[in-house]
């Protein structure tokens, strides 16, 4: 199908769908995660799904792609009714799931990734250089220009993605699902526009984002699921922000961001001529009690690298870090928790969860650390608060914090730093992967450690995010400090200028 015979936004769809789903319901024990769901996704259009996490989108996709057998309902592709008993079967029928979570095989070559489903014999059997002339048209398709010979490991994560994007068009489909692959690129235009190219060739994508955006920019029409339940279907002109939120999370969206005024008190984060390992040049930062600093910039500028030395779990290679006067000890965990510091990283499945572990287990991850074994009772008792608290949905404080939502395992990292009643909260990418109603819920935890005179350091590349909830924003750029703006004074204009290294005209 050519871009001029494109279903225009609004208008029928001719012929029949690619992708018919049917009544297709899902549970897990006594959760209900889908509930009799219908869908059609048509030859040339983007198809959006949308919904807070826990709605059932992920199921939904892993259902389609032969992830997992629907308990009851029917799928068709091209017309023709299909079981799908394992992933292979999907592939084969030319449905191909991208998910949100890395699945590249690190000590592959880019090329050996890219063409793994369609090997039929071990990867040390296979001609790697036919192999990479092979690969290097989809490599090329999605931007990528390095050696086709080159590992996935060596890589930064954000590429990564576009390896596993590569891959599944490598196997030809006619339906592609994209579930939240945007989440770890550092900038998804480029994924854009391959998805407009494929889309004007005739491939049917179903997008799966929390980014409003994203959809507006992409989309022909949005189906939104909330608990499992198919609540809406929007057309192209109706893709509003208010629109998809409210039919999300049965509300408008009014205050999406909003930062709590405050009165701000004493200096309680300083930090003076710190060189950390992707920052060579001497950073200074102050953050008083109630106050948000933000902190911008492109990947790779510095932003993770400065709250990890903050948290000590990098060694600072100059200068000092003070809390409320205490001096940290440079590369201690131990020093900068004691004086009050919590860090909620970017990772948080590699870098602050044990996923097989239930969500108790996670929910008292500092208190073993800090204590040894505690009395498991007391545990529980701390995890059912935490849980009551925090608004954190899981069927069961024993259950692995792996089956929970993006959103309610943000929640557990969040619970489980606040309930030390922190000095300062370092903050790293928050919401990333995280819907809008998990996000109102986390932008109001953030809200009561301010209220409580809590500091706290915020990066984020969502630019609404950081101009909506920050006094301040910093802005890195190559490791440097490229400016500071007031509220008053940033826009998504003047941030993303300093980040890319440009610099502001004087005004007189």
């Amino acid at each position: 199908m050519s871009a001029a015979t494109t279903p225009a936004p609004g208008q029928l769809r001719p012929g029949a769908p690619v992708l018919r789903v049917h009544g297709v319901s899902k549970s897990f024990g006594a959760v209900r995660a889908l509930r009799s769901v219908d869908l059609e996704v048509y030859q040339g259009e983007v198809l959006a799904l949308a919904g807070e996490n826990g709605s059932g989108k992920s199921t939904l996709s892993n259902i389609i792609a032969g992830v997992m057998p629907a308990d009851v309902g029917t799928i068709e592709v091209r017309g023709v009714a299909a079981g799908f008993a394992r992933p292979r079967d999907a592939l084969d029928a030319g449905i191909a799931l991208v998910r949100q979570e890395p699945a590249a095989v690190a000590h592959l070559s880019l090329a050996e990734n890219v063409m793994l489903p369609s090997l039929r014999r071990l990867v040390s059997l296979v001609d790697r250089r036919r192999l990479a002339a092979r690969a290097l048209p989809y490599l090329r398709r999605v931007g990528l220009d390095d050696d086709p010979m080159t590992t996935v490991a060596s890589l930064p994560t954000g590429r990564r993605e576009l390896v596993e994007i590569a891959r599944a068009l490598a196997t030809r489909p006619r339906v592609l699902v994209l579930d939240e692959v945007t989440t770890r690129l550092p900038d998804p235009e480029r994924l854009f526009e391959v998805v407009e190219a494929e889309c004007a060739a005739g491939l049917a994508v179903v997008l799966i984002t929390h980014r409003l955006r994203e959809i507006r920019r992409l989309a022909h029409r949005a189906v939104i699921l909330r608990d499992g339940v198919k609540v809406a279907e929007l057309e192209r002109e109706e893709l509003s922000d208010e629109r998809i939120s409210s039919a999300m999370v049965g509300r408008e969206l009014g205050a999406y961001f909003a930062k709590r005024e405050v009165e701000l008190g004493p200096v309680t984060l300083r930090v003076r001529g710190v060189a950390t390992d992707r920052s060579p040049a001497r950073l200074d930062l102050e953050v008083r009690a109630g106050e948000i600093v933000g902190v911008a910039g492109l990947v790779g500028s510095g932003r993770s690298e400065l709250l990890e030395t903050i948290a000590g779990a990098r060694r600072a290679h100059r200068g000092t870090i003070t809390v409320n006067g205490t001096a940290l000890k440079s590369g201690s965990t131990h020093s900068a928790a004691s004086a009050g510091v919590a860090l909620v990283p970017e990772d948080r499945l590699a870098q602050a969860l044990i996923p097989p572990q239930s969500v108790t287990a996670n929910l008292t991850l500092r208190h073993h650390r800090l204590h040894g074994l505690a009395d498991a009772r007391r545990e529980r008792r701390h995890a059912t608060d935490s849980v009551s608290r925090f608004g954190i949905r899981a069927a069961t404080v024993d259950a692995p914090v792996s089956a929970l939502s993006g959103g309610n395992a943000q929640k557990v990292v969040l619970a489980r730093c606040l309930a030390a009643e922190p000095a300062v909260l370092l903050l790293d990418e928050p919401t990333r992967g995280v819907d809008v109603g998990a996000r109102a819920e986390i932008y109001d935890l953030i809200g009561q450690l301010v209220d409580g005179g809590g500091a706290i350091v915020l990066v984020s590349s969502d630019l609404l995010e950081l101009l909506g909830l920050s006094d301040r924003i910093i802005v890195l750029h190559d490791g440097e400090i490229a400016g500071q703006l007031g509220a008053g004074e940033a826009t998504e204009e003047s941030v993303t200028l300093l980040a890319a290294g440009g610099r502001r005209e004087e005004t007189t």
